[in-house]
């Protein structure tokens, strides 16, 4: 018998970029990495794009995990990246999904860490026991334009340096 002890879901599907209207706040210059985004503003998505977005992720979850009426999104905001921006390392704290919405991309450049990957990795230096050949550390799915990645908002991730992009990224909570 096999198990899958811990697996960590990250579900991809194709979805309408265009049909998500984001009336974005303010542009800034965000993080370490300074990437343009509205992160820090009020952004706001009109009434048939909310529909249409909820309607996508609560088709991916609904056969999953619970009823996907009781998924709302907390925060949403758009990056811009220009040639050479990056995002450090980070997770998405204080909601139970996460979300990014490739809406103008030449290649996807989000790169998922192992939950595990220091203790995976703390072995390598010492080369008594080399377990970076026995588990996956990361994982970069292969996303391009109109497509959705959802993940557990706990789930480490990055965007490696692009040559230019535009996403859409959310949160997302399980209401009681």
């Amino acid at each position: 018998m096999k198990l899958d002890l811990f697996s960590v879901p990250i579900f991809i599907d194709n979805i309408d970029a265009s049909k998500i209207i984001l009336n974005n706040g303010k542009f800034e210059k965000t993080w370490i990495s300074q990437t343009n985004s509205s992160f820090n503003s009020k952004n706001k998505l009109d009434l048939e794009s909310e529909e249409y977005l909820m309607k996508k992720i609560g088709h991916l979850l609904s056969n999953h995990f619970f009823n996907p009426a009781k998924l709302s999104i907390i925060n949403i905001w758009e990056n811009r990246y220009e040639k050479g921006d990056f995002q450090e390392k980070h997770a998405h704290p204080h909601s139970h999904f996460s979300f990014i919405v490739y809406k103008k991309i030449s290649e996807s450049k989000t790169l998922f860490i192992n939950p595990s990957n220091y203790l995976i990795s703390s072995f390598i230096p010492n080369k008594i026991i080399d377990n970076s050949n026995l588990f996956q550390l990361d994982f970069m799915p292969s996303c391009r334009e109109n497509q959705i990645v959802l993940f557990p908002s706990f789930l480490e991730h990055l965007v490696a340096k692009t040559d230019s992009g535009v996403t859409i990224s959310g949160n997302l909570i399980i209401r009681d």
